[in-house]
């Protein structure tokens, strides 16, 4: 029997054990000389929407026959976009590497692609691995290996997370109050608003505007947050503390109505001193001319 299928039948052996769970153990090795598997990416950081290289290794001074790990990270930070192996599998938080070495080797090297999805700070962590080493079938459990990794805002796309116009139902007057670079405030409603209805409008076309699940007004003071994240991956919160009145607001159209008949009055006016002018010219002129055709008939 050769060693490629001692070896492989030592890894499903182990494969087994771990399915009963700790009914059963197999004894591994901790400590074999230089045999680890470590994570290492190309940089501490990288912007939003931008790749990232991670290179998982293993290595030992004495030759591999099997290797097997797994890398965990954060899938709301990160996305796994490429591999340069399929023996690299697996998605959602949870990669998971395994290979079996024909003729043994001292290093194998494993690159994963990531794509960075939104700004935070996460890591990468190997975990549940260990190697099984070529000459001596010796199964080495490995420590775990952490490296981490911040995403920070994309330079190269506008970072503006302001809200540019809002407009809530039943709130009077916001459209004057409202201003980009204040991020909270205190509003009334009358007593029959029972939904929080708004439309958002960004300064940038492409920022993503979340709005809150539950729109419900109860009566009295209601909270709600709207955020909004910039294509750079930088965020800003809007407060909008709404009161629900327990009668109706007071309608604010007599002014408007007022200022509207001042201005149709002095526009008419403004309409009707052309006219004057133009009927007196007339008449001027017709009195000229009635007494040049007099002095004609003289003559």
């Amino acid at each position: 029997m050769n060693k490629k299928l001692i070896s492989m039948i030592g890894a499903a052996a182990v494969a087994i054990c771990a399915v009963v769970g700790g009914v059963v153990f197999i004894s591994m090795n901790t400590r074999a000389s230089g045999t680890e598997i470590s994570v290492s990416v190309e940089s501490p950081t990288v912007e939003k929407d931008d790749e990232i290289k991670v290179i998982v290794t293993a290595s030992s001074g004495e030759s591999m026959s099997y290797i097997k790990a797994d890398l965990s990270y954060n899938p709301e930070v990160l996305e796994l976009a490429a591999t340069s192996t399929d023996l690299a599998t697996g998605a959602d938080g949870q990669i998971h590497i395994i290979e079996t070495l024909a003729y043994g080797e001292t290093e194998r090297t494993y690159e994963l692609t990531f794509k960075a999805l939104e700004i935070g700070t996460t890591e990468f962590s190997v975990h549940d691995a260990y190697i099984e080493l070529y000459d001596s079938l010796e199964l080495v459990n490995v420590s775990e290996s952490t490296t981490p990794v911040e995403v920070i805002a994309n330079t190269s796309c506008s970072d503006d997370a302001r809200i540019k116009e809002v407009i809530i139902a039943g709130v009077q007057g916001l459209d004057s109050t409202f201003s980009p670079d204040v991020y909270e405030y205190d509003l009334e409603v009358g007593v029959d608003m029972e939904m929080f209805f708004c439309s958002i409008i960004p300064m940038e076309e492409d920022s993503v505007v979340i709005t809150p699940e539950d729109l419900t007004l109860d009566m009295g003071v209601n909270r709600f947050e709207v955020s909004v994240t910039a294509p750079a991956g930088n965020q800003e919160i809007y407060v909008f503390n709404i009161t629900r009145l327990d009668h109706e607001l007071e309608p604010e159209t007599e002014a408007i109505v007022e200022t509207e008949s001042v201005q149709e009055s002095d526009t008419e006016a403004a309409e009707e001193q052309p006219l004057e002018v133009s009927e007196t010219i007339t008449e001027t002129e017709l009195s000229d001319s009635e007494s040049l055709a007099e002095t004609d008939q003289v003559e």
